[in-house]
């Protein structure tokens, strides 16, 4: 167990070793849960940003008119 002090403006700091057990670092994210009498803190990772370059682009534009007829009649054959 882990004793921090509340600043006069309502901040904390965690603990490097809690911090590296997260492996959380400057400007992560962090939920705050809350359930009955105790607060969770829970590392947010794998944002959009990271997803930045995980799809090539084609080197053809999609036809979504092809794509929307294919799903509508795909949706069609599950509801028969």
């Amino acid at each position: 167990m882990y004793t921090v002090t509340l600043s006069e403006r309502g901040q904390i700091t965690i603990p490097a070793k809690i911090r590296k057990r997260l492996g959380v670092g400057p400007n992560d994210k962090i939920a705050i849960i809350f359930r009955e009498n105790e607060v969770i803190l829970k590392p947010l990772k794998g944002t959009i940003k990271n997803l930045r370059g995980v799809i090539q682009p084609r080197k053809q534009p999609e036809d979504f008119e092809i794509i929307r007829s294919l799903t509508r009649s795909t949706v069609a054959k599950k509801n028969v």
